[in-house]
């Protein structure tokens, strides 16, 4: 078709084409434009979670947990019996080791929040990468289903 050709005819040409081989390979093209499309668009998914992924080295596991704590020292005005709640607050970080064990880590409160935004990392990157995982497993069954 030359490039001077009317818009229409080539979009009539076109639909004509189209409506041969949907004839002709009873669906089968389209399935398989289907097929691929669902394989990008997986893929391209798949690269947008990939991008939202915290910075590994920062996360942290654990939650940060506050306590008020006693010296018992005699006279101390905040560990009063009856009237004074205690030191601290105090931070404490504390991270499940496996196996029943945990360990406590006391955090400094100037390093509080840069704690916390690490465990929120920490967070965020366990929620995407089973959501990564997801899409893998829709890629694995669509790619087995283009097999046959």
């Amino acid at each position: 078709m030359s490039r001077n050709a009317p818009f229409g005819s080539k979009t009539i040409l076109q639909s004509f084409v189209i409506f041969f081989l949907h004839g002709t390979l009873n669906c089968g093209i389209f399935h398989l434009i289907e097929m691929k499309d669902k394989v990008t668009q997986l893929t391209a998914s798949r690269k947008q979670l990939l991008q939202q992924m915290p910075d590994p080295s920062t996360i942290l596991p654990g939650s940060l947990l506050s306590r008020m704590v006693r010296c018992n020292k005699p006279g101390c005005r905040f560990c009063v019996k009856g009237k004074g709640k205690g030191h601290g607050p105090i931070w404490i970080l504390s991270v499940s080791l496996g196996n029943r064990q945990v360990r406590q880590v006391p955090i400094p409160s100037e390093m509080k929040k840069g704690v916390e935004g690490s465990l929120r990392a920490f967070a965020q990157m366990q929620k995407l990468l089973k959501q990564i995982a997801q899409v893998n497993l829709d890629l694995l069954k669509e790619r087995k289903r283009q097999r046959h």
